[in-house]
């Protein structure tokens, strides 16, 4: 195996001192700190290396030239009742979408339902970090996040639209119900991932420049990404920005800078965040029976052929969460490098 796929288990104290230190050194602010850290974290431990400490490197990278405003604050300008706008301020995505989780859960909490629109922001990471906070509070929580163009629109082959994920949370008995997905058939941060340890992919999956269908992870990652399930898929990513990048005033999907070739200028991305409050509806604890008890029919069906059973969205993730706080995270080596490389130390 060569080292570029040697991994070291690290502890979670561990990881979050490394994150910690490496975000101070380039200027970040306190509360930006705490929350780039404690996303990254949370992928790693649920195995979701694509929004981990593999963008680390790039948010620092980022914050040095220009591209993240490290010691901004993102600031509420406009409040209509349970319907608030924030002003990102440039700084880092999971500041800014932290700032609008806590916002929006108290505000759920007083009117029953609230919505936040974001712009001025930058890439904030797994959107279920923050939905599966709103539905830990006893709401339910959706999230939406466009993103620089790197799909094309079903029919075409040109890249126009982002990857422009979605996430929705609702509680339950055990853990929250967690859905969290790209509209395109894969995230862009996953093919960065796998460049690490190769150089092909499925079909389907990716256009190179020319807009033909490629195998070739390295003409997928100058080329063009593929909506989910076509058409389908499109009309999602057309949704999201529609809900973030016109409602919010920001930038459009096509008009937003790549994240990772123009790290000199923040990307003007926008989001949405939705939540109410379930015991307007029906009491918390009864929503909460009734949702397991969907899960168990779910999760005791019979399962197809050489699958070992049916989870729930987000059941996986909690359970190797679970493990990895007892057993350590799993790091691929090359990237506790690349990160101490950019901050000159551990």
């Amino acid at each position: 195996m060569g080292k570029e796929n040697e991994v070291r288990k690290v502890a979670v104290s561990e990881l979050t001192e490394i994150c910690q230190i490496a975000l101070k050194k380039v200027g970040a602010s306190p509360q930006a700190i705490e929350a780039v850290t404690s996303a990254l974290v949370w992928c790693e431990l649920r195995g979701i290396s694509s929004h981990g400490l593999n963008m680390l490197p790039t948010y620092l990278e980022r914050a040095i030239k220009g591209g993240i405003h490290p010691d901004a604050h993102p600031q509420l300008i406009e409040e209509h009742g349970g319907i608030l706008r924030i002003d990102g301020k440039g700084t880092f995505g999971q500041y800014i979408a932290q700032r609008g989780t806590d916002l929006i859960s108290e505000r759920a909490r007083k009117h029953g339902i609230s919505l936040v629109s974001i712009f001025n922001g930058n890439h904030a990471g797994a959107l279920g970090f923050f939905t599966e906070q709103i539905a830990a509070a006893g709401l339910i929580g959706f999230m939406a996040h466009n993103s620089n163009p790197a799909v094309a629109p079903f029919g075409g082959r040109e890249a126009i639209l982002g990857t422009n994920p979605i996430s929705f949370a609702f509680p339950g008995k055990k853990f929250p119900v967690l859905v969290d997905l790209a509209t395109s058939v894969t995230a862009k941060g996953r093919l960065y991932d796998l460049a690490r340890v190769g150089d092909q992919i499925p079909e389907g999956l990716a256009l190179n420049a020319q807009g033909e269908p490629t195998t070739s992870l390295k003409e997928a990652l100058k080329g063009i990404l593929l909506p989910l399930g076509g058409a389908k898929g499109y009309s999602l990513a057309v949704a999201v920005e529609m809900l973030t990048g016109v409602l919010a005033g920001g930038f459009l999907g096509p008009e937003t800078p790549s994240f990772h070739q123009v790290v000199d200028k923040p990307q003007g991305v926008s989001m949405l965040m939705l939540a109410f409050d379930v015991a307007a509806i029906i009491p918390l604890e009864e929503y909460r029976k009734r949702a397991d008890k969907l899960a168990q029919k779910l999760t005791n069906s019979t399962p197809a052929a050489g699958i070992e059973r049916v989870w729930m969205p987000g059941e996986i993730e909690a359970k190797r969460a679970e493990e990895r706080k007892k057993e350590g995270i799993p790091i691929k080596i090359s990237i506790l490098e690349e990160v101490e490389m950019n901050t000159g130390e551990m």
